[in-house]
């Protein structure tokens, strides 16, 4: 994945000290160099970790409960703010930490909750377990916190802090959630030699632009200090939006190169003007329920020159972190609309989760390739096995064949996180009885049960 797109045939790459050093024919390699650690890589691609743009916390010990409720949204986020102790936001980070390493993902952006906007901001110490965990598995994780609910103006929001049985009750305005924000962003951001990052995100980028004007000066106000904690420390806008939002988005100056945002559907072609002329970069999530109900203009985005990079949107109600079904997706997608098997090549996709998406986080300079001086995030992919074989036009196999099952090994700044399917800086099996144990805990404490027995229409119709 560099400037070339280079494949080379039996390939070789040399890391020292978590970069990459040297990549050429593995015979000259072996010649040059002498190592400690040499990981067999025949039969295998060997490639740049995948980079998932967007997706939630929380979400790994609540996927598919709900699934078909339509108030899954208001039912998640009163349970975040509500139901949610320290342990449910270091144990799930625990596990949608393994399952992206399992899928290739060697960096994920993660909002701190989601539902309606549902973001534990009110006291660092959700998103500092929920970091604490990303850091033992290993993997690079970029956080995204700010002000809880679902869109400007932000009003207080109630929180419950659990200790044992017990709760206490507490309500948290704007500039609160502003506070813990900009104490995570300068207790975490950049930590860990980069591997760990925090941006500022608000559930939408902007209101419709319907709002009274006495709102809308409230709007004008706290967007002010979302831009001006985001600029400050460097760290940039994360956001959801939609269609009807953006022109008041540049309006509020809550666009630029360093904004991405989510979902985008419904856009108008002024829209994906304003876009393109802002240098904003758009996060499509192919499996998300937004492109059910419209349709994200992925190849109307990519015309105009705006980047479009892919999204997880794990895991819940009803997805994973699995970026290669979210990769032939997004492909079938935009093929289905134009009906034509001509949009989307695998090439385009492909740098959709490596080096477009590496460049929307301004860090292309650093991931996204295996280049020389970059860092050695990298995974290799088994390749023998039935529906890979034959192993040729290699970069369209990853795309059309691939799936996150055939990840064997991954590296992230140069150490292995997994080989041979195993993860080795952590005990997988013991993690997952520990999520087991906490999602039960969790169900029981928010009442959750009723969104678990099978609804009508579950067997034998063609609809719920």
């Amino acid at each position: 994945m560099n400037q070339d797109r280079q494949i080379v045939e039996d390939g070789a790459v040399a890391i020292e000290k978590g970069k990459i050093v040297d990549v050429g024919p593995s015979k000259d390699l072996e010649r040059k160099y002498k190592t400690k650690k040499m990981i067999d890589a025949r039969n295998k691609v060997i490639m740049p970790g995948l980079i998932d743009s967007h997706g939630h916390a929380g979400h790994g010990l609540i996927k598919t409960i709900g699934e078909n409720n339509p108030n899954w949204n208001p039912i998640v986020s009163d349970r975040y703010n509500k139901r949610t102790t320290e342990d449910f936001w270091y144990v799930e980070s625990l596990l949608s930490a393994i399952e992206k390493v399992k899928f290739g993902t060697t960096c994920a952006v993660s909002f701190l909750g989601g539902g309606a906007g549902a973001f534990r901001s009110d006291d660092p110490v959700y998103a500092e377990r929920h970091l604490k965990a990303v850091r033992e598995v290993g993997i690079r994780g970029i956080l995204g916190i700010g002000p809880s609910g679902r869109s400007f103006p932000f009003h207080p929001q109630a929180f419950s802090h659990w200790h044992g049985n017990k709760s206490t009750e507490i309500e948290a305005d704007f500039e609160d959630m502003m506070s813990v924000t900009e104490r995570v962003i300068k207790e975490w951001n950049g930590k860990d030699d980069g591997r760990l990052g925090v941006k500022v995100a608000v559930n939408r980028i902007a209101p419709g632009e319907d709002l009274p004007e006495q709102d809308l000066e409230i709007v004008r106000k706290q967007a002010a200090q979302v831009r001006e904690l985001a600029s400050r420390y460097g760290t940039g806008i994360i956001a959801h939006a939609s269609g009807g939002a953006i022109r008041l988005a540049r309006e509020l100056k809550m666009l630029g190169p360093d904004v991405s945002l989510s979902h985008s559907t419904r856009l108008s072609d002024e829209e994906i003007k304003i876009l393109s002329a802002t240098g904003t970069t758009v996060v499509h999530c192919p499996r998300a329920r937004s492109p059910i109900r419209d349709r994200c203009p992925v190849v109307e985005l990519l015309e105009a020159g705006v980047r479009v990079v892919l999204g997880s949107d794990g895991s819940a109600p009803d997805r994973t972190f699995n970026l290669f079904d979210d990769m032939r997706l997004a492909m079938s997608l935009q093929r289905v609309h134009f009906k034509s098997s001509n949009y989307m090549p695998p090439g385009k996709v492909l740098e959709m989760v490596t080096i477009d998406a590496a460049a929307a986080l301004h860090l292309d300079h650093m991931l996204g390739s295996i280049e020389v001086g970059k860092k050695a995030d990298i995974i290799l992919l088994d390749m023998l096995k039935p529906h890979l074989v034959p192993t040729f036009m290699i970069p369209q196999r990853i795309v059309y064949e691939a799936s996150g099952f055939d990840v064997d090994t991954v590296l992230i700044d140069g150490r292995t996180i997994m080989e041979n399917r195993k993860m080795t800086r952590v005990d997988e099996r013991q993690i997952l009885k520990k999520a087991q144990r906490e999602a039960e805990r969790f169900i029981e404490m928010a009442d959750l049960k009723h969104l678990m027995e099978t609804p009508p229409n579950f067997w034998g119709s063609a609809k719920y």
